[in-house]
């Protein structure tokens, strides 16, 4: 439930909402402009698309209905004449992606050689440890910890992974925040995360386990599962928090501000989000072509709906470079309904600041 990743991450989580598949990356895939393709290549790509999205997309009836719709544009031709693989990208872009009509849905050519490493298992221990190391060499999806004036908290989350090095850097920034009055978790521009990573950072800001969202593979009960957000310290619960999003807020990190919306515990400023729901990986087809196939259906557990197609709606509208100034003032105005002493007068000053911009 990822949009867009380091080459090296891709490889080991395959852009997947959970780690199901991982393909090694042996170099950077072939430019697609450089890639000729004969008609009965196109028509080899075209068909094997169709079936994976009959046989994998997490919607039965829908990737049926899609598979017949790609069929019949092959017959009559439509992907013919594509003499590249640029082309014949360009020509599923604008023909086949409105037909899936799924935000996660997308086509890339990655090259044989890389398609030749495709597992449908987890990433091999050395790949996931060099996943791991390179998060940590990146900031751990967390790149921006800091206070600002009147005692509120401030942390910037890139993506929301179920990895080592993504929780022990937010279990850090919680501590360094752990002491102030309010907390902005900025996640504009985020392109993602996975469940288990929503619901552990949920778990700093809840004090009892709490359900987030249910997965359904179709076909395949064993796959069916509900995530729990788990108490964790350091604990930032009790007070206010408020999330920043806009409309480059994606997949996993919509969950993030629809779970804390729909559970109450956030504040919402800033844009309606992206809007992509449904989880999924990346599934070989031919002659080096890859598609994104949306697979497992989410839910969030109180409200048993998603985001898909429609974003997640903002509780406070704001610009996005506005987004974080609107955040500050509510909290620095909800800190000011009970703060005393010191916490008051901190409060008050960086209010004044902000009121005389």
């Amino acid at each position: 439930m990822i949009r867009h990743l380091p080459a090296v991450c891709a490889a080991v989580i395959a852009l997947t909402f959970t780690p199901v598949a991982a393909m090694a990356q042996p170099g950077p895939p072939p430019d697609p402009a450089t890639v000729t393709l004969t008609a009965d290549q196109n028509r080899a790509v075209v068909l094997s698309l169709a079936q994976v999205l009959r046989e994998r997309f997490a919607f039965r009836d829908r990737g049926a209905a899609a598979a017949r719709q790609i069929e019949a544009m092959e017959r009559r031709g439509e992907f013919r004449d594509a003499h590249t693989a640029a082309e014949l990208l360009a020509l599923i872009e604008s023909r086949v992606v409105p037909v899936v009509n799924d935000r996660h849905f997308r086509i890339r050519y990655m090259g044989p050689e890389i398609l030749a490493t495709f597992s449908e298992g987890p990433p091999a221990a050395e790949e996931l440890a060099a996943f791991h190391e390179e998060m940590r060499l990146r900031g751990s999806e967390i790149p921006e910890i800091r206070s600002l004036p009147g005692n509120v908290g401030y942390l910037r989350i890139n993506r929301f992974l179920d990895a080592p090095p993504f929780a022990e850097k937010l279990s850090a920034a919680m501590g360094m925040l752990s002491d102030s009055g309010a907390l902005i978790i900025d996640v504009r521009g985020a392109p993602g995360g996975e469940p288990a990573g929503v619901a552990n950072a949920i778990g700093h800001l809840v004090d009892r386990r709490t359900a987030t969202v249910h997965t359904l593979v179709p076909g395949d009960a064993q796959a069916t599962r509900t995530y729990y957000a788990e108490p964790r310290m350091p604990a930032f619960t009790g007070r206010p928090v408020y999330v920043l999003i806009d409309h480059d807020t994606g997949s996993g990190a919509e969950e993030f501000a629809y779970d804390l919306q729909a559970m109450r515990r956030a504040t919402l400023v800033g844009q309606t989000t992206w809007g992509g729901a449904t989880p999924g990986g990346y599934r070989p087809l031919v002659e080096g072509f890859a598609a994104f196939i949306p697979m497992q259906v989410v839910t969030n557990t109180r409200t048993g709906t998603n985001w898909e197609g429609v974003g997640v709606r903002p509780d406070i509208e704001a610009p996005a470079d506005q987004a974080l100034t609107a955040a500050h003032r509510l909290a620095l105005e909800t800190i000011l309904r009970d703060a005393l002493g010191v916490r008051r007068e901190l409060a008050e000053d960086a209010l004044a600041e902000l009121s005389g911009d």
